[in-house]
């Protein structure tokens, strides 16, 4: 199901990234892993990288993650994409202003692997399906 799906992971924690690479390298995902805001609009001026799929933590160092996805969600090339955010931070008004952002779901650390895919394929199939009726 993930075969080929190009997943943008962006967190601060290198530990987590490479959790979350060693956890979807099996499932044939095309995994693109970056630190900060910064890092990942460089991997999309330098490389094109636009992803099927974005899982982020809401905490990237000086960076704020709602902030980060607000601004995904207004630009016309990337609101399209789902996102999934991972976090320690269980602050409901956080989780509830995400959704109404467009956040597809959310995870709390630490979470494993079978919860990771089963919400990937979701977002993913959602997206499928909204993309197919517009």
């Amino acid at each position: 199901m993930l075969k080929g799906k190009k997943i943008l992971i962006v967190d601060n924690s290198r530990t987590i990234r490479l959790q979350i690479k060693m956890m979807l390298e099996n499932e044939g995902a095309i995994l693109v892993e970056v630190g900060t805001e910064w890092g990942m609009t460089t991997k999309i001026e330098e490389y094109g990288v636009i992803a099927d799929l974005i899982i982020m933590d809401l905490i990237l160092n000086a960076e704020d993650g709602l902030d980060l996805i607000k601004k995904l969600k207004e630009n016309v090339r990337f609101k399209h994409i789902p996102i999934i955010i991972i976090t320690e931070k269980v602050d409901v008004d956080s989780i509830l202003f995400a959704k109404d952002l467009g956040v597809r779901s959310y995870l709390k650390k630490p979470f494993k692997k079978s919860d990771l895919v089963i919400r990937i394929q979701d977002a993913l199939e959602k997206t499928a399906t909204e993309n197919f009726s517009d």
